[in-house]
């Protein structure tokens, strides 16, 4: 029988050949695979225990070429020839700055390591432009197949999606097909989160949160405003009732 350690190298390497080989479709947005990640994602640097009780998942990471990028990709080519250096030096993502107070809310500090965590985003491929916007709808297929092995692997107690996209995509690699209205409503409602089997039949719950970043957090305060997160805070704080371990 296989180890975690070693079924987490063989699918990593079929996403690399994946999207080393990727061809987009008509008027899709073209992905690619990242040369410098030896990882199953860039943000898996960050955090990536495979006995994570916490599975972080975002929508997808953008464009490493991209000149904004260029501090983590010299962070992550660092790493990649054994320096200690984190993922967060000199990064100044919205995103990342953002769950990094998020984060505190459950009591966890991801300026460092944590064993119970491990991020990566649902569609593997990067953009070779840009970090937003277009329709990766047809990428989702694909990815629900990967994403529910790297789920077999790491069997988490807790899945956080940010944003709708991500958490109808985990639902659907996890074998629920859901649709949803008015993300924010669903958010607040008794249905998140949504516990789900996986194939050995162990229960994960999956919580749907808002994404962190600056158009997330303005939907999330109905347009309000794109820096406030009190109440994104308070969203998060609903998932401390699922930490045990941290108690």
């Amino acid at each position: 029988m296989k180890t975690k350690q070693e079924r987490y190298v063989a699918l990593v390497g079929q996403v690399r050949e994946y999207f080393k080989n990727a061809y987009s479709q008509k008027n899709s947005i073209q992905l690619q695979w990242c040369d410098e990640c030896k990882e199953i994602n860039l943000w898996t640097y960050w955090q990536g225990s495979l006995d994570a009780k916490i599975l972080l998942v975002g929508q997808d990471w953008g464009c490493p070429t991209d000149p904004s990028a260029e501090n983590v990709i010299a962070n992550i080519r660092s790493i990649n020839n054994g320096a200690d250096v984190p993922y967060m030096r000199c990064n100044d993502s919205k995103t990342n700055i953002n769950l990094r107070i998020l984060f505190r809310e459950l009591n966890y500090d991801i300026n460092t390591k944590e064993k119970d965590l491990f991020f990566t985003n649902f569609i593997l491929g990067y953009r070779q432009k840009g970090f937003s916007g277009g329709s990766l709808n047809e990428w989702k297929a694909v990815s629900e197949t990967f994403f529910h092995e790297l789920v077999d692997i790491i069997r988490p107690e807790i899945i956080i999606c940010l944003g709708k996209f991500t958490f109808i995509g985990v639902l659907a690699a996890l074998g629920k097909r859901k649709s949803i209205g008015n993300y924010n409503c669903f958010i607040e409602s008794d249905e998140n989160p949504i516990s789900l089997k996986l194939r050995d039949g162990k229960l994960v719950k999956i919580y749907g949160v808002a994404h962190c970043g600056t158009m997330g957090t303005l939907n999330r305060n109905n347009k309000s405003s794109c820096e406030s997160l009190e109440i994104q805070k308070e969203d998060w704080r609903r998932i401390l009732k699922d930490i045990s371990w941290r108690c």
